[in-house]
């Protein structure tokens, strides 16, 4: 996997609905926001991405804050989403460095699986 690019964004639902839609167009597989996902007035991302999805993934929402769960109990109140735009896999995770390492732990490998169904594999 090649990171494309590595950006810092302010929190302005503008902003991130252009780059999703940016990044999805030039057919990367995988965009990944951290933060924005809290309860502050200034956490957007949710609300930026959300009307932009196709399809939202909850079973990966699900397998995010239960893995958090079992490590902090706040991990409930963060709004983590993933859903696909096209092909585009999109993952709005928390913006604290260890939410989004636990986050990425909670689904990784496993979420690999849908760049192949992405792109028409079967389901073995």
């Amino acid at each position: 996997m090649n990171i494309v690019n590595y950006i810092i964004i302010p929190d302005e639902k503008e902003v991130i609905q252009e780059k999703a839609q940016r990044f999805q167009a030039q057919g990367i597989d995988l965009i990944i926001y951290t933060g924005g996902t809290g309860l502050s007035s200034r956490d957007v991302t949710p609300e930026a991405l959300l009307p932009l999805l196709d399809r939202r993934i909850p079973g990966i929402e699900e397998a995010i804050r239960n893995y958090g769960q079992d490590r902090t109990p706040f991990s409930m109140l963060s709004r983590s989403i993933a859903g696909t735009i096209n092909n585009s896999l999109i993952l709005a995770l928390p913006g604290s460095t260890n939410g989004a390492k636990e986050s990425m732990e909670a689904i990784f490998p496993s979420v690999l699986h849908i760049f192949r169904i992405l792109k028409g594999a079967r389901h073995d």
